[in-house]
């Protein structure tokens, strides 16, 4: 078994263990993401109702505690790679953690986020993801799929952990952007992007972005090479991308 990539175990009085790294909820998203419900307060002053949807849900606890808060106001999605984890599964987490099956959100399965979305364009008013990009590879190309399945007036607040300090200095840029075989700095051509803010993670070393939706996204990058460093090493985390920009 590596890591902790276990779903649920049994205690000694015959209770479940749910494995806590899928099981991020709104006050694990805060540090990771900041205040997503504050987010979602805006755009539901704009709008009686919304769409939401989780890339990388996991058991889905941060939609169950969004649902549980908004309520009819929110319609709630949330998107896993892996088949296991998947709406039965979510429905068992959430019913034992208390919720209801009202709150318990849409789940699709196999969704490589690393490649074009299952989704319509214009769809969500509300896209988020925390946890999980760091093991997306094409990540240029994630980023303008979110775009795309955004709707007019929609946000996204994606974390980006593009470096890790505990990481040997080769692999700490995770998301690495080369021009004219140069490394330039993955913030700042980021924010280059009129519709992205680059915004810092509380008490990590990466940041994460809040993006706007515009009619059509091009990031101008093209992914070369990836490394799943969890291969090289079974104690780091995620996958080093490096893209080039587009002539």
């Amino acid at each position: 078994m590596r890591k902790n990539y276990w779903i649920k175990k049994e205690d000694k009085n015959g209770g479940i263990i749910w494995r806590r790294g899928r099981a991020q909820g709104l006050e694990g998203a805060k540090g990771r993401i900041g205040n997503i419900t504050k987010q979602i307060e805006e755009l539901l002053k704009k709008k009686k109702k919304i769409k939401v949807l989780e890339i990388g849900t996991g058991f889905g606890r941060a939609l169950l505690e969004l649902k549980q808060k908004f309520g009819e106001r929110i319609e709630t999605h949330g998107t896993n790679y892996e088949k296991e984890w998947n709406q039965k599964l979510t429905a068992q987490y959430s019913l034992d953690q208390g919720f209801s099956r009202e709150e318990i959100p849409k789940i699709y399965t196999k969704i490589d986020a690393g490649k074009k979305l299952r989704f319509k364009s214009n769809n969500f008013d509300f896209v988020f993801c925390q946890a999980t990009v760091q093991y997306i590879i094409d990540r240029a190309l994630f980023i303008e799929e979110v775009n795309r399945v955004l709707i007019k007036g929609g946000i996204a607040v994606l974390e980006l952990q593009e470096y890790r300090s505990d990481h040997p200095k080769k692999y700490q840029n995770m998301f690495e952007i080369r021009k004219d075989n140069k490394v330039i700095s993955t913030i700042k051509y980021l924010n280059n992007f009129g519709n992205i803010k680059v915004r810092k993670s509380l008490g990590r070393d990466w940041h994460y972005i809040i993006m706007s939706k515009v009619k059509k996204l091009n990031l101008k990058l093209k992914l070369i090479k990836h490394i799943h460093v969890e291969k090289i090493n079974k104690n780091w985390w995620g996958t080093k991308i490096i893209c080039e920009i587009r002539k």
